[in-house]
Parts: structure tokens; C-alpha cells; sequence
């Protein structure tokens, strides 16, 4: 068990484990301290100075991210000589540093912005002009690096150095001459994560860059549906719609980070293709319905029902639920591996975001989930059943899902059930009926390892609240 230590910071007594980085322990007990190129994620590299604090019984300050904690010690940092050496170290931060805030997307969100207000709002003293480096440069993997923003805090090369192991970025020249240099662009699958981490506007996405300003933007806390990883993330959405996927610390899951993959999966949410109401496809055309013209058209029919793996295990409950009792025959389509098993850091190469939770509740209702049973019901479809089909909110393989597409046709009446973007392949679909995203629900999923994922419900675009137990309840009409 690791031993706790008492120590007194700004004179608040904090507790932290003994030997820990003195820094972080400050972050934890809620202690602001300004600081640029820590990360908990990365290596110490001490570069920036702006952590500096003195200790009773030290005659030198130094960076509090470099020493650790020890019983009794006593920690300033907001003494007279401390807040002028984080003034003048902010100064030479931004002694060459852009007057660009109004068209940065990092504004709202910048340490330097931040840091200013708090421990600058001093004249310039600057009289040489200012050293000019190369802007908007497109290094890769929808990541631009403007290098006069850059502050040399060094997290983008460590990252890719220790997290990627890639080191496409580094440090080259010295002086106001050093900047970061993109040694090959950026090739590994986690290139986003340094849009996170960099404290600064250097590295932006061009996914994000100019869409919004993050003070119009609210999070939601969820689960990314990309893998069977299951990395908490937060979507920052409004009214307008959803702009963008960041990760959120999960010390059991995926620590500081999240693959890029994920960082696509809020575009179909707010997507103006997205279907928002029943249709009826009529000679390719697809046009609005109301039900009963559908529950017309399913009279007599044996109601047939393929679920996807992206459910809610509370959506599987309340479906087995409805169904109960009834003759209604039910599938699972998973999807296809895409990849490495896995990548070594967080990326997965099964894709089904609840694949373990949609087993347990086929298990539990009694219904074989096994791809011979999906063969079962496909090959046996006639003109006497209606097929419902489940579509995977984010299909990364088109082909192997059109496979499947291609043989309900055979079904009198196919219904197919999406979340998503009405894709090409829908045609095969007598009719089409929305059901909600995972941004429109509260729910849990389970990932790879067995635990519980938290779905949360964000502002809705279009919301229907008719999810796939709904239907299910038709069997009974």
C-alpha cells in the first residue's frame, strides 16, 4: 500500500502519496499553479519554469514538477518573489507570440490567455520585432501546426516519442530560433491527442478549426462507440449540433488519450442526410409515412428482427421484453474485425461497441446470437415475413454490411431501424424508420473488459424517442 504524506501548500495542508510528483499533488487537492509543459500522461521535462515555488528551509525556488512529496514539507507559490519570476518567465513566453487570439481556435481554452490575466497584464517591453515562423502548415492526420504560436513546451514531441512511438516531431535550432519541426508528417492512428494536450493554438484540427467558439459549446460526458474499448470522451455540442469528440481521464480505460477514429463519431448525430421521420420508399424515392399505413402493410406477416451490437443493454431488455411470448424470430449482425486485434496503446479491431452486452441478453432471453443463426433467418426470409434490421450507427465496412442488405430483399416488407445517415443501400428497404443515437439516450454498454459504459444523453437534432423496443411491441398489434 503506498504511503501517504503530509505537506503544507500556500498553507493548506494537502495528503499525497510519498515520492509523487509535488506538481500534480498540488493539481489534486484543487491547488491552482500555473504550468505549461506537464502532462500527468507524459515525462517530466521542466522546460517551461512557470511551476516555480519556494520551500521553507530551500534558499532556491525551483519547478515543482520536478520534485517530489515528502512528510512536512512546507510549499510556496504565491510569494512576492515567485509571482515576479512566473511574470517574467510568462513574458518571455510570449515575447514572440502572435496577437492572434481573435481568430484562434484555441481562445477560451489557451494557458497563455488564461495565465495572462492571472499573472501578466503587463506593458511590453519589447522593442526588436518579433521573430516570424512558418503558419498553417499541414503536418498530417487533419492537424495543423502554426509555429509561431509555439511555446516550446515539448508535450507534442514527447507524446509521439513515448505514448505513438512514431517521433515524427521535434525540437530543432536554439534560441528564439527553435521551433518544432515535423520530422516526416504525422502517421500514427492517436495524431489528434496533440491537439489536446498542446496548452497553446500551435497544433489545431482542421475538423474543428473555424467551426465554433468553445464558450457557444456545452460537453457531454459519454462513451465512445468506435471500439469495444469503451473510452469515456466528451462531445461538445449546441443547438447548431455537435463540432467535436475529446477524451476524458479514465485511469481503468483509456487514461489521457483516445484513437482518432473515435474523434468521428458524432457526425452522423446532426448530419443534415440524417433521417428524422418515417419513410416509405416509393420506386427509390423515399417519402414520409405514418405508421398505420406501415402497421397496415405488416398485417399478417411474421415479424422477423436482426439487432445490431450497438444497443443498450437496456434497449436488449425492454426488446426481449416486448417480445415475449410471441413467435417473432430474432438475429445478431456483428461487425466485420477491422485490423490488428489490438494496436497496443487503445485502438481495438472489433468494433462492436456492445457485442458482450448483446450476447448476455440473447443468453438470457434464450435466442442464439451466433452468426449460423443470422444465416438461419436470412436464408429462410419469404414473402410471408417482414424482416426489421438494426443498423450499426457506424458502419466501417459497406461492403460486408450490404452483403447482408442484398438478401432482405427476399422479406414481403423490410423495415430497416437507423440512427445514422440513410445510406445507398437503404433502397432495399420498403421503408425506413428512425430510432435514436447515442447522443439521444441514457444507457450502459459493456466493453471489452466486462464493465459498464455510460451512455449519456446530450441536446437532441430531430430526437425520436421510438427506440427499437418500440417496434418491437408491433409483434403484439
Amino acid at each position: 500500500m503506498t504511503e501517504n504524506v503530509k505537506l503544507t501548500w500556500n498553507g493548506k495542508e494537502i495528503e499525497a502519496p510519498k515520492g509523487s510528483n509535488l506538481l500534480q499533488a498540488a493539481l489534486d487537492n484543487g491547488i491552482e499553479v500555473a504550468h505549461y509543459c506537464y502532462h500527468a500522461g507524459l515525462s517530466v521535462a521542466g522546460v517551461c519554469r512557470m511551476c516555480m515555488v519556494e520551500q521553507d528551509g530551500n534558499p532556491r525556488a525551483f519547478p515543482s514538477c520536478n520534485a517530489t512529496c515528502g512528510e512536512g514539507m512546507v510549499v510556496h507559490s504565491d510569494t512576492p518573489k515567485i509571482k515576479a519570476a512566473v511574470e517574467a518567465t510568462l513574458q518571455f513566453h510570449l515575447v514572440n507570440h502572435p496577437l492572434d487570439c481573435p481568430v484562434c481556435d484555441q481562445a477560451g481554452e489557451c494557458g497563455l490567455q488564461d495565465y495572462y490575466m492571472k499573472h501578466g497584464q503587463y506593458d511590453s517591453q519589447m522593442i526588436d520585432k518579433k521573430v516570424h515562423k512558418e503558419k498553417v502548415q499541414d503536418i498530417g492526420k487533419n492537424v495543423m501546426l502554426d509555429a509561431e504560436r509555439c511555446i516550446l513546451c515539448s508535450r507534442c514531441t514527447r507524446f509521439t516519442s513515448e505514448v505513438t512511438g512514431t517521433n515524427e516531431l521535434g525540437i530543432l535550432n536554439r534560441g528564439d530560433h527553435a521551433e518544432i519541426t515535423v520530422n516526416e508528417n504525422l502517421k500514427n492512428d492517436y495524431a489528434q491527442n496533440l491537439v489536446d494536450i498542446c496548452p497553446v493554438g500551435a497544433l489545431t484540427s482542421k475538423d474543428f478549426r473555424f467551426k465554433q467558439r468553445v464558450w457557444f459549446l456545452e460537453d457531454v460526458l459519454t462513451t465512445c462507440i468506435g471500439c469495444e474499448t469503451g473510452c469515456s470522451v466528451k462531445v461538445s455540442q449546441n443547438k447548431n449540433g455537435s463540432y467535436r469528440v475529446k477524451p476524458v481521464y479514465d485511469h481503468g480505460v483509456n487514461g489521457h488519450w483516445m484513437c482518432d477514429d473515435g474523434r468521428k463519431i458524432y457526425k452522423h448525430v446532426s448530419s443534415p442526410t440524417r433521417l428524422s421521420a418515417a419513410s416509405e420508399n416509393i420506386n427509390g424515392l423515399f417519402i414520409p409515412v405514418d405508421e398505420a399505413g406501415i402497421l397496415n402493410s405488416l398485417s399478417d406477416k411474421k415479424l422477423k428482427f436482426i439487432l445490431s451490437t450497438g444497443l443498450t443493454n437496456g434497449e436488449y431488455q425492454n426488446f426481449f421484453a416486448k417480445i415475449k411470448g410471441s413467435n417473432a424470430e430474432v438475429a445478431l449482425y456483428s461487425l466485420p474485425h477491422e485490423g490488428p486485434e489490438f494496436d497496443g496503446i487503445l485502438k481495438r479491431g472489433d468494433k462492436n461497441a456492445n457485442l458482450r452486452g448483446a450476447v448476455k441478453a440473447f443468453d438470457q432471453a434464450g435466442f442464439d446470437h451466433s452468426q449460423a443463426a443470422l444465416d438461419k433467418v436470412l436464408n429462410s426470409l419469404t414473402k410471408s415475413d417482414a424482416l426489421f434490421v438494426v443498423v450499426p450507427e457506424i458502419i466501417y465496412n459497406e461492403d460486408h454490411f450490404n452483403t447482408l442488405i442484398k438478401k432482405v430483399e427476399k422479406a414481403a416488407v423490410a423495415l430497416a431501424l437507423t440512427p445514422g445517415e440513410s445510406l445507398a443501400s437503404m433502397r432495399s428497404f420498403k421503408y425506413l424508420l428512425p430510432v435514436p443515437s447515442f447522443l439521444e439516450k441514457d444507457g450502459e454498454i459493456t466493453n471489452f473488459q466486462g464493465a459498464g459504459r455510460e451512455l449519456r444523453k446530450g441536446l437532441s437534432y430531430g430526437e425520436t424517442s421510438k427506440d427499437v423496443s418500440y417496434y418491437a411491441g408491433w409483434v403484439n398489434v
